[in-house]
């Protein structure tokens, strides 16, 4: 749903720019039609998603039931220690990439890219998406939504295998050409889901996976301001 809404923006984007009788669009108004894209479809997927799990689930989901599908509630007070967790394998992937192998400089990096050459407005909308957003909608609806309900039918050790298949397969294209992205991707999944079935909870993956996008955003940001 997320590809389509933004392959449909861009498309049209795309087909405006050329010179239809709508006229062409301007840079400045291009370069939001990607996050704004992003974001749209990303709520869409997860309101959808959860409709569809609310209204399937057996019993019915009350407002109880729907506490109980994304995890139970978690000390907040301890959430530091994830945090940190996320914020060394952030700059772990970092260094390595910077002094293990070769950087990505010269491969694509669209959403990164897209975010350090717009506006300071749109970069501060970018940063929010990359370490609010995004890590909380996937971890509701890949840790809390699919993982439950395929819990129920296969146990949490297949549940866990197929959801963290399924996060690497949604971001492959992003980081196919680059196979160190592709290990921290994997990696991130793997924990993720297995803080989910360790405190039944999915606010200490949420807190790995957001600081984890923090590092990378700051990276970004600073490679940007050196340069």
């Amino acid at each position: 749903m997320v590809s389509a809404v933004g392959g449909a923006v861009v498309t049209l984007a795309e087909g405006i720019d050329v010179g239809t009788q709508l006229g062409p669009v301007s840079p400045y108004k291009e370069i939001w039609l990607l996050p704004l894209s992003l974001c749209v479809g990303t709520m869409g997927a997860m309101v959808v998603s959860i409709h569809l799990a609310n209204r399937l689930a057996v019993p019915s989901s009350d407002a109880k039931g729907f506490r109980e599908l994304l995890g139970k509630s978690y000390d907040f007070r301890n959430l530091w220690a994830f945090g940190l967790l996320g914020l060394t394998l952030g700059f772990g992937f970092v260094a390595f990439t910077e002094y293990g192998v070769l950087p990505p400089d010269d491969l694509p990096q669209p959403l990164f890219d897209a975010m350090i050459s717009g506006p300071f407005s749109l970069q501060v909308w970018w940063a929010l998406m990359l370490i609010g957003l995004f890590p909380v909608v996937e971890e509701v609806l890949l840790r809390g939504v699919l993982f439950t309900g395929l819990s129920q039918s296969w146990g949490p050790g297949m549940a866990g295998l197929m959801t963290t298949m399924i996060f690497v397969g949604v971001h492959m294209p992003k980081v196919l050409e680059y196979w160190p992205a592709v290990l921290a991707v994997s990696l991130i999944g793997s924990l993720t889901v297995l803080l989910r079935i360790r405190t039944e909870s999915l606010a200490p993956g949420i807190a790995l996976h957001s600081t984890y996008n923090g590092v990378l955003v700051t990276v970004a940001f600073l490679t940007q301001t050196t340069s």
